[in-house]
């Protein structure tokens, strides 16, 4: 089954918005079994729409298409794609029913009843022959044609909108009719860079010849994706390497990093606080992107100057002039104020030189320290990082993480 997405918006190309949408259907295909094989954007504009359904028409079983339904001129999709099919257009008086619905949500005076203008009016007109999607979250509707053996989608541009026909309508109806499934398992790993990830695996995994591996990589962590057409041949590969990885791979049952911190935490009741320097709160936000969060983390102080560094967590003002701000001493004096003021028994501080200015031939841009304590252990771990100045934060922000992680499984 061969499967494109199209994606219709000037907005998506002048990079006004991110095209989320394409990974979203993506995901959820993944979970299928299946991968798109093809995937395009193009203008709100007649004949750049029709130029590229000329080739993906040749290529493609599935047609997914996302933007282009709203109520405005530029919205050409339904009309154009109707032409391209040579089919007519009629008002589809459920649509304009949805609409009124939608549109008498969101007035103000909910006791006069709204009308439907001529510009929301022209979403109600739909191909003959089409199922029409109701939206529940907008007033443009999502249409499904099957169309010279070929299973045509028109969903809206906006996310919100766009996910939940995905997955009521477009996911089970693919469902139906795959004939054949690729099985995945997705590792997450951690203090590895995709290069020696990829050498691991090849000493590991080089002679099996029914199952493919591709790498994802982000700062801090990478995502290595099992595929294979055997369930179980997937599964054992996806176990034998966990096991050889041991720590540098997440358990299965966490999405992300901060989950499985959390578990640790909550598992020994153990509460945690940060102290960041370069980094700027970005632990702490990353913590409390999770919910529940507040069962174990008292909270975080940003102590980018040497006043807040002695003032909040007790840094003595000789460690400083000494050692500098930056140094193994002041992330250990840091940490230790750190958990005796907050009365935590763990927690993580952060000092170093993020960029792009600062450097010396002695602390170069890039030389973070990273003290995390866990109950009467302590660990200051020196790393210099490389990139910019927003990757070396993120790395560190992961790095720091992950010490922690590791801290709590093996003690």
């Amino acid at each position: 089954m061969k499967i494109s997405i199209l994606s219709i918006g000037n907005e998506i190309l002048k990079g006004t918005i991110v095209n989320s949408n394409t990974a979203i259907i993506g995901k959820e295909f993944l979970k299928l079994g299946i991968t798109p094989s093809f995937q395009a954007t193009v203008n709100d504009d007649k004949n750049d729409i029709i130029g590229i359904l000329n080739y993906i028409t040749s290529i493609s079983d599935v047609i997914i298409i996302t933007g282009g339904l709203g109520p405005t001129t530029d919205d050409l999709t339904v009309k154009t794609i109707a032409d391209f099919f040579n089919l007519k257009l009629y008002k589809d008086n459920s649509v304009v029913e949805n609409i009124r619905k939608r549109l008498q949500h969101r007035a103000i005076d909910k006791a006069k009843d709204v009308i439907v203008s001529k510009q929301n009016l022209k979403q109600a007109y739909v191909p003959e022959g089409c199922e029409v999607l109701q939206n529940a979250n907008g007033t443009a509707p999502g249409i499904f044609i099957k169309v010279d053996n070929k299973r045509i989608f028109l969903l809206p541009g906006p996310p919100f909108e766009m996910k939940p026909m995905l997955i009521e309508k477009v996911i089970p109806e693919i469902n139906s009719c795959i004939k054949e499934k690729i099985y995945f398992e997705i590792l997450t790993t951690v203090g590895i860079g995709e290069s020696d990830l990829q050498a691991k695996i090849d000493k590991i995994s080089g002679e099996n010849k029914d199952i493919e591996f591709a790498y994802r990589a982000i700062p801090g962590t990478c995502e290595l994706t099992i595929y294979g057409k055997n369930k179980n041949t997937v599964q054992n590969e996806a176990d034998k390497i966990r096991k050889i990885l041991g720590l540098s791979v997440l358990n299965k049952m966490f999405n992300n990093l901060i989950e499985e911190v959390a578990y640790y935490l909550n598992k020994r009741r153990l509460s945690l606080s940060t102290a960041e320097s370069c980094t700027g709160g970005m632990i702490a936000s990353k913590i409390t992107d999770l919910p529940g969060v507040s069962n174990f983390f008292k909270g975080g102080a940003v102590v980018y100057s040497n006043e807040l560094k002695t003032n909040l967590l007790g840094v003595k003002p000789e460690t400083l002039d000494k050692f500098g701000a930056v140094s193994q001493e002041c992330a250990e004096e840091m940490i230790n104020g750190l958990c005796k003021n907050l009365k935590s028994e763990t927690g993580i501080a952060i000092t170093g030189i993020a960029g792009p200015d600062g450097g010396t031939d002695d602390k170069p841009v890039g030389l973070v320290y990273i003290a995390v304590k866990v109950t009467d252990k302590l660990i200051v771990k020196k790393i210099i990082f490389s990139g910019n100045r927003n990757i070396i934060r993120i790395r560190t922000v992961y790095s720091a993480l992950d010490i922690l992680r590791r801290m709590l499984i093996e003690n």
